[in-house]
This record gives structure tokens, sequence and C-alpha cells, in this order.
């Protein structure tokens, strides 16, 4: 117990870890998978940079400005994220729920799967457009 406690009491006013940190250390993973392919220097070192640079940033006590990175990170790989959750919703609800495109907004909607043709009304824009199941 002595080591967890010594563990907390130096993380304590530290930053941690967050999403941006979680994707550093892929891209690390994945780039040294490669180099056992390649046995590259510069690869080793841009290696090396990556995660001195995830260290650093889950060590620093400089949360407002760690706190930025990540939302600036959040921001440029939001609509990859959305769409890959997006896919993993259809995926999961592919039995029981169909996703339709209104055409006035163009926002997605989870319908339910039901045969034949429907009119929906868009919770957003209030445009009734027909949807059919096959």
């Amino acid at each position: 117990m002595k080591f967890r406690e010594n563990v907390i009491r130096f993380m304590g006013g530290r930053y941690g870890s967050d999403q941006l940190n979680t994707a550093l250390l892929i891209i690390s993973i994945v780039l040294i998978i490669v180099n056992g392919f390649v046995r590259s220097a510069i690869l080793y070192a841009l290696i090396m940079a990556i995660m001195i640079w995830s260290i650093y940033r889950s060590m620093s006590k400089k949360i407002y400005e760690r706190r930025r990175e990540n939302e600036w990170f959040l921001g440029i790989t939001g609509k990859v994220r959305s769409f890959f959750n997006l896919q993993k919703r259809k995926f999961a609800d592919r039995k029981t729920h169909v996703y339709r495109t209104c055409p006035n907004c163009k926002k997605t909607l989870r319908l339910p799967k039901r045969k034949g043709s429907h009119t929906v009304c868009c919770p957003c824009c209030h445009n009734d457009f027909s949807c059919s199941v096959h």
C-alpha cells in the first residue's frame, strides 16, 4: 500500500493521461512495429520523441495548457471519431433499428425497423419524408 500512496502523492497536481496521450502511445506502438521491419534510425528517433512528449504531457503540472492541447486534438479528430462511433452504433442496432438521413437538414435519424414505407418527421427541422425498409 505504501507504493500506491507514494504514486498518488507524486501524481497529485499533475495532468495524467487523456485522449491525446492515448493516441500518441498507439502511434508509437505502431511505429515500433514498423521499425521492427524497416530498422531506421530516424524512425527510432521519432518514436523516442513521441514517447518523451507523451510522458512530459502526463507528468506536466501545466494542466490548462495540456487540456487546451487535448481539446485541439479532439477538435481535429472529431469527425473521424463520430463517423466510427456511428458505424459501431449501426452495427450494434442492425437487428432492431435503421439509420436514415433527413433530406432537408442532413441529420442522421435512428428509426425502429419496420417493413414497408412510412412517413417520418425529423425532430430537428420537422420535415416529413418517406422512409422504406426492406
